[in-house]
């Protein structure tokens, strides 16, 4: 066919010169903002960036790139679309479920339990475990410290409100999970938004931690980084994986999500698994 063998060649030209943007899109985000999205999934990266080069008006990444290094605000809006905030309240039911059942009673032994929910979007699953704990009688000797690279959305974690919209959904996933009370006594209704009790973020610390850039900053019983390490390349999440096993104390427990696992990595030797399939396992080493 006439022409095919030049098409193709436009074609990968096109691919080359848009890896060439992004590289530099990425490069200047981290040397003017400090933000290290260099080493996360490409495809996933290649999607989020094109849906703000659609949502400011441009047509290329260049021309992306010029507006986030001279216009703060739209670094703000490029984060929140980088940024992982796809969540909600006891996502994955199983999960908490096998929670309840096999890591709740390691975690009575413990006078203090220290808790690391890395990655926590608008913090939904935060509020998920709070609940959790508080109904096994834990909460009241726990810490649970949210911790995620955007501000923005931390802020929105911190003051607890939801759409009432997802009150339904959130009630069935409740329930799925083990939940042995009411899920609407958690939360009062104003409007079209969820009000949740105070109380389950007495014990809860939310702060910015960059997982990419950023070191421990504790020691923990528990950590939980669910559905966050699949957005980036393999020796990023071999990074991850290591600072998680650098901030355990002695047989913590990691919680990752449904296509999450150590395997196949440095530390998968570290471990004992817990539940295979809701991706729990316990540091032995």
């Amino acid at each position: 066919m006439p022409g095919t063998l030049e098409t193709r060649v436009d074609e990968q030209e096109k691919l080359d010169l848009q890896a060439i943007e992004i590289n530099l899109l990425t490069e200047g985000i981290y040397h003017h903002y400090g933000f290290d999205f260099r080493d996360y999934s490409q495809p996933s990266l290649k999607r989020r960036i094109w849906k703000r080069i659609y949502a400011e008006g441009l047509s290329t990444i260049s021309g992306l790139i010029e507006k986030v290094l001279h216009d703060p605000a739209c670094m703000e809006r490029l984060l929140l679309d980088l940024s992982i905030n796809t969540t909600s309240m006891f996502r994955d039911p199983t999960f908490y479920l096998a929670f309840r059942q096999k890591v709740v009673p390691m975690l009575r032994t413990y006078p203090f339990v220290r808790i690391w929910h890395a990655g926590c979007s608008t913090g939904e699953e935060v509020y998920s475990m709070a609940m959790l704990l508080f109904e096994e009688g834990l909460y009241d000797r726990c810490r649970i410290y949210a911790t995620d690279i955007n501000e923005a959305v931390l802020q929105r974690a911190k003051e607890g409100i939801f759409p009432i919209s997802s009150m339904k959904e959130n009630t069935s996933n409740y329930i799925a999970a083990g939940g042995s009370g009411t899920f609407s006594e958690y939360y009062v209704a104003k409007y079209d938004y969820a009000i949740f009790r105070p109380s389950l973020r007495e014990n809860v610390v939310f702060a910015q931690h960059n997982l990419v850039t950023d070191a421990s900053f504790n020691h923990f019983n528990v950590i939980f980084c669910r559905n966050v390490l699949i957005y980036f390349n393999s020796a990023l999440q071999e990074r991850v994986q290591k600072l998680f096993l650098d901030s355990f104390e002695n047989f913590g427990i990691l919680g990752l999500g449904k296509k999450e696992t150590v395997r196949y990595t440095s530390v998968a030797d570290n471990y004992q698994i817990i539940d295979d399939e809701e991706k729990l396992y316990r540091r032995i080493r």
